[in-house]
């Protein structure tokens, strides 16, 4: 059996809409300082514009780089793994790690991936969201070359709502409302209702909703997305949200391979979660505490659960 992997285009479209954003900050940059020095305008000071535009087309060209490094088509039998033109037998492997943050890019950003370290000590990674069947290329790793089993198709068992009926769970949930998100969310929409409202006669009531409708709305849904919650009982991780109360995603633990906490910059903390077959969801629960977060992880861990504190 072979596996060959294949790129993610979403992955691939993100990285060039920033390589374009940046690309055109550095250029408007310089466009800046043509037109002071044609106005013999520049002064020492002003240098600095171009070392800026300078240093950020390095870092595309840094992306670029890093992004064709990795992509690299990857295909993989029960006896070698090849990167692109270079091949490597399988009894040449020292160590194999499935899951881990390694470093992405000139920032260093940390993407889950696979570390494969061979007997020269040198390592090749393998990026989650690089390829889109990253799952499968780390499923068959870990059937075939880790546990030395035939790689099967994962069977697909969907849970029911009447299988956790008789469950009794423990919530770990923040208040929507008094919560820092919460505080938040509603402060800024309060605000903007306030701003709206008491500008007299200026604008009638029609332009005013007009304005405030699709500002308060997209605010609440950028916010609302991360308000996720989490149940817990002996067999069963549920995962809700406070204003989405039609979501509802539910997990056996013995399907669990692994959960991380993780965060990206000031954004909410993320529970992600790593099946059995490597596949994995990610859910922003910027309403629990930290306190709140450590019981989930206790409890979890007593359930027989790995779990990957790197934010809490």
């Amino acid at each position: 059996m072979k596996i060959e992997s294949r790129r993610n285009y979403k992955f691939l479209i993100a990285i060039a809409f920033a390589s374009l954003f940046i690309f055109a900050i550095a250029t408007a940059l310089l466009f800046v300082f043509r037109k002071m020095y044609l106005e013999n305008k520049v002064e020492n000071k002003t240098y600095f514009m171009i070392l800026f535009a300078i240093f950020v087309y390095g870092i595309i060209v840094n992306l670029i780089y890093t992004y064709t490094k990795y992509t690299k088509k990857i295909i993989l039998d029960e006896h070698k793994i090849s990167f692109g033109k270079s091949d490597y037998r399988w009894e040449n492997v020292k160590e194999i790690m499935l899951t881990g943050k390694k470093s992405f890019g000139f920032f260093n950003s940390q993407i889950e991936a696979t570390t494969i370290t061979f007997e020269d000590n040198s390592r090749r990674y393998i990026f989650d969201d690089i390829f889109s069947n990253g799952w499968e290329i780390k499923s068959f790793i870990k059937n075939v070359i880790v546990d030395k089993n035939e790689n099967k198709a994962p069977i697909e068992n969907v849970i029911l709502e009447k299988d956790i009926q008789k469950e009794i769970f423990y919530t770990y949930a923040g208040n929507p409302i008094f919560s820092f998100r919460g505080i938040m969310m509603w402060s800024l929409i309060i605000f903007f209702l306030y701003l709206g409202f008491s500008s007299g006669e200026k604008m009638s009531l029609s332009k005013k909703l007009y304005v405030f409708i699709p500002i308060s709305l997209f605010w609440f849904l950028a916010n609302a997305y991360s308000t996720d919650y989490f149940e817990v009982s002996k067999n069963y991780l549920v995962v809700k949200n406070h204003y989405f109360f039609w979501k509802k995603n539910i997990f056996r633990l013995t399907d669990i391979e692994e959960v991380v906490f993780e965060t990206y910059s000031k954004q909410a903390n993320i529970l992600r979660v790593i099946t059995k077959d490597f596949k994995r969801k990610l859910y922003r629960a910027g309403t629990l505490k930290d306190s709140t977060w450590l019981e989930l992880k206790h409890d979890l861990e007593k359930k027989n659960i790995i779990v990957r504190n790197e934010c809490i």
